[in-house]
């Protein structure tokens, strides 16, 4: 075990390792970077030509690549576009969000940085596992209450405890916003976003995050004269399924729509043409009165309010879908069909 004293003589490259075969001694902190000692030139060249030497957090590692992030980037640039035009109008003053920082680590590291009073929204994206995170700064969401209530915030803005009232108007601003994330996130993937739970008791949201690796997107909110941040925190155990498509690519050129299947094709039109449809052909209809119908007997005449020479209506399945005329076919009755009725064609009746 060393001893403090000796690790900061290690880091400060005061302790030296001897190399074999008469090899020069290797300065530790010159190989960790902390300390950069000038080496005459034929030195330094040998030493570029070497590996260079990068930290690396063991506890809380990458697990995307680089295209994987700038595509849940773009998805969120995209966001921010839709934003600008959809929260003006919820909110009756101008917003505009911008993105200024992305980030991966684990979401217990920053939760601490929250101040108490802030409202964590926990939003799923069906049929993608967990739960993704959505915040907004203390002042910004002071300004947003006071816009939504008629207020005006003269001076400094003074921080007070979220109340019931604040939170579910908090939560219908949200619930405003899954439409856009929906489709932002549509070129990507098909998801169904809904506000699950809205709460200021970080240890619940702890509870339910657990040590996730989560991807943090924070973007710079101007509402007023009050500016602030909006934070998403998105589980990378979300976005694991979906891995393969994250490319920047892919959300450039759209989502690939399902290709058609010939053979599936056919075999639905061999079915459908097997299917038994009722058809009714509409002589025609006439109104009585209720008296005259308690007084119709054997042999009386109803007149219909079609002539002899106009068209029928034809039914198919109860819609009204063809028109015609009635004439025999051999030794049976029938109706030659004439004309197609469109939906456009057909007017309400008016009394």
């Amino acid at each position: 075990m060393l001893s403090q004293a000796e690790i900061d003589a290690l880091l400060n490259g005061a302790i030296e390792l001897d190399q074999k075969d008469g090899m020069d001694r290797v300065n530790l902190a010159e190989m960790m970077g902390n300390q950069p000692v000038e080496a005459p030139p034929e030195v330094a060249k040998e030493s570029n030509k070497e590996r260079r030497i990068t930290a690396y957090n063991f506890w809380s590692p990458d697990r995307f690549s680089k295209e994987q992030m700038r595509a849940v980037e773009l998805v969120h640039e995209d966001l921010t576009e839709r934003l600008t035009t959809a929260l003006p109008t919820f909110l009756r003053t101008n917003v505009r969000p911008r993105m200024v920082h992305t980030e991966q680590g684990r979401f217990h590291d920053f939760l601490k940085d929250f101040a108490s009073n802030t409202l964590f929204h926990m939003i799923t994206l069906a049929p993608l596992p967990g739960q993704m995170v959505f915040t907004l700064s203390p002042n910004v969401s002071y300004m947003i209450l006071e816009q939504r209530l008629g207020g005006k915030i003269e001076g400094r803005i003074q921080e007070r405890p979220l109340t019931e009232i604040d939170q579910s108007l908090l939560r219908g601003l949200v619930e405003h916003m899954l439409g856009d994330i929906k489709a932002a996130w549509s070129k990507v993937v098909a998801i169904e976003p809904t506000l699950e739970d809205s709460t200021t008791n970080q240890h619940w949201v702890q509870m339910m995050m657990g040590n996730e690796r989560v991807m943090l997107l924070t973007f710079e909110l101007n509402v007023q004269s009050t500016t602030g941040t909006m934070n998403i925190f998105i589980p990378f155990n979300t976005l694991k399924p979906i891995a393969n498509v994250l490319n920047p690519h892919i959300w450039i050129a759209g989502r690939k729509e399902r290709q058609e299947d010939p053979v599936a094709r056919q075999t639905a039109i061999d079915q459908l043409h097997r299917v038994m449809l009722p058809i009714n052909v509409i002589l025609g209809t006439a109104e009585i009165r209720f008296s005259e119908l308690l007084t119709l007997r054997v042999g009386d005449v109803i007149s219909l309010d079609t002539g002899v020479n106009d068209p029928l209506v034809i039914q198919v399945s109860k819609k009204n879908q063809f028109t015609g005329k009635v004439g025999r076919s051999g030794k049976h009755l029938g109706v030659q069909v004439t004309g197609v009725i469109h939906e456009a064609d057909i007017r309400p009746k008016t009394h």
